[in-house]
């Protein structure tokens, strides 16, 4: 197109180009935001109904010889492959809407992710020739983007000219002369090179987005043969053990051995992302059936990384500690077990302190934590709150059960908990400090070394509350698959101490005890927290 019919910005961003010399990334950058163009000046050169195989539109907008010019086309869901943009020494991008852009570093025969992020509309990017990236549209709205390339020394087919298209599910590089789409075509592809080794975030990003990009084609048409022999790999790869290993490499360099906390916290946020994409396409694929229990795919797991763990660490001791110190009778005591989970500290009170299988009821929310129960114990599905005209001996509440519940229902819990307690019987039941956070690691490793669990936690308020909020991803090898599943967010009600102490004095009417969890060692009335931040609580009901 002739320069004088372009809009005006583009023409003074032309003649800023022509009069400036050794252009840089930088400068590049520099005069696109002067240019100051706006998203209607790229009008005429939309292409939002651009082919579904092209994964995003592209047209030329103004060749200037040694720089090109382009206006690209964004629908919801489109996306770039990751690449470089060939002979191009400089250039920029200016995006009119959110896209996500990710940079990546190619090093040493190596490609990692340096980071990935939203770009708001407006915002310009230099670019340069050391530049491999990635830019899609993650929204739901339709918006455009502005490219100029620049290279002294055009070369045959122009600028951007025998660019790299990095196929990290491929393991391949491809080299084209036009648009940079993902899945490209054959026909489009020059020719191909070995590709760089990807760390396994940035590997397991390419294959969920291949899978996404082969879904919506699918929406549109029939799978061309080649797309149809990935698409049917795609599952095999995502399961595939072999990945565990390169998963583990890539992790633990970043954790700190003694604590499980992690030290590159801009790693932790990508890796936790790729993750949520990736669980949420193999629930899809693998277990479609999910209705919505939290503990779903985490039931089976859930041994692994806390059950045993905790039963080893403190809870087999403060079991026999507590039937030792308030002289229950293991032979004639009636225990229910609230929130009993996988049933697994129940098992050991029968068959390691000699508790009565038959006088041993564990109840819980979750079918599938029942399910798993249920092959120890005696379990039902049962809310603690639904519970009436039931006498126990002994109630029990393990693992801070009681505080994942909200604040005006964990009070319902503990009156309906000691109106079904006998007089004169006892509650026990370990909780978490509110400072529990400083101790909690974002990575734990199963003693098999089958699972590792991946959480997030945070502080957070509502409704005048403090709460501890943990986004839970598990990542396991059994049944000789590798499974990542996302096991949602979970809070937990974070009373101080002193109130959780007088919550049971009101509802039990007689003597509250409260210790230190791990040590046993007894915490004071007025304490906030204790060295493990966790604690043991015991009630005995007023017989009176």
């Amino acid at each position: 197109m002739n320069k004088h019919r372009l809009p005006f910005a583009i023409q003074d961003l032309i003649r800023m180009l022509e009069e400036t010399k050794d252009l840089t990334p930088r400068k590049a950058r520099e005069l696109l935001l002067s240019a100051n163009l706006q998203a209607e000046d790229l009008e005429t050169w939309s292409e939002l109904e651009h082919p579904i195989r092209d994964s995003y539109g592209r047209k030329l907008i103004f060749d200037g010889g040694y720089f090109e010019m382009m206006a690209m086309s964004w629908a919801p869901g489109d996306i770039s492959a990751i690449h470089d943009h060939g002979y191009t020494e400089w250039g920029a991008v200016q995006v009119f809407g959110p896209a996500e852009h990710a940079v990546f570093l190619e090093q040493d025969g190596d490609l990692t992710t340096l980071s990935r992020s939203e770009v708001k509309p407006g915002e310009v990017m230099a670019v340069g020739h050391q530049l491999v990236h990635q830019l899609g549209n993650p929204s739901n709205t339709h918006f455009m983007s502005f490219h100029m390339y620049g290279c002294y020394e055009k070369s045959k087919g122009g600028v951007t000219a025998d660019a790299r298209i990095f196929d990290l599910e491929e393991g391949s590089v491809q080299r084209t002369d036009g648009g940079v789409f993902f899945a490209i075509p054959e026909n489009q592809i020059k020719r191909r090179e070995p590709g760089p080794h990807p760390d396994y975030l940035t590997w397991l990003r390419n294959v969920i987005e291949l899978k996404n990009r082969i879904d919506r084609i699918k929406r549109h048409m029939d799978l061309p043969a080649d797309l149809e022999q990935r698409d049917q790999a795609i599952v095999k790869k995502l399961c595939d053990t072999s990945n565990w290993q390169r998963f583990i490499n890539d992790l633990f360099p970043h954790v700190d051995a003694n604590t499980g906390h992690m030290k590159d916290m801009g790693y932790w946020r990508l890796l936790r992302n790729e993750l949520i994409a990736a669980a949420k396409v193999q629930k899809s694929l693998l277990f479609p059936e999910d209705e919505g229990d939290p503990f779903y795919t985490y039931a089976e797991l859930y041994d692994d990384v806390i059950g045993q763990p905790c039963l080893d660490e403190f809870i087999a001791e403060y079991l026999k500690f507590i039937f030792g110190t308030y002289k229950i009778d293991r032979d004639k005591a009636k225990l229910l077990s609230i929130g009993c989970g996988t049933g697994i500290v129940e098992e050991y009170l029968i068959k390691q302190m000699g508790l009565s299988g038959d006088r041993l009821l564990g109840i819980d929310k979750s079918e599938a934590m029942v399910q798993v129960a249920s092959r120890r114990i005696t379990a039902k599905a049962e809310d603690i709150l639904a519970l009436s005209d039931q006498s126990w001996d002994v109630t029990y509440c393990g693992l801070n059960v009681f505080q994942y519940l909200a604040p005006d229902h964990l009070d319902e819990a503990l009156a309906v908990t000691a109106q079904i307690t006998k007089p004169g019987g006892y509650f026990f039941g370990d909780f978490i400090t509110p400072d529990h956070i400083r101790t909690y690691p974002h990575v734990i490793r199963s003693k098999t070394g089958n699972v590792i669990s991946l959480r997030h936690p945070e502080l957070i308020e509502e409704g005048n509350y403090t709460f501890q909020q943990s986004e839970i991803l598990n990542v396991s090898r059994n049944d000789d698959r590798l499974l990542i599943t996302n096991e949602g967010k979970h809070l937990r009600f974070l009373p101080p101490m002193w109130r959780l102490r007088q919550e049971f004095e009101k509802a039990f009417k007689g003597k509250v005890d409260i210790y230190d969890a791990v040590t046993l060692k007894p915490i004071g009335a007025k304490a906030d927290t204790c060295p493990s931040t966790r604690y043991l609580l015991v009630a005995q009901k007023s017989s009176k």
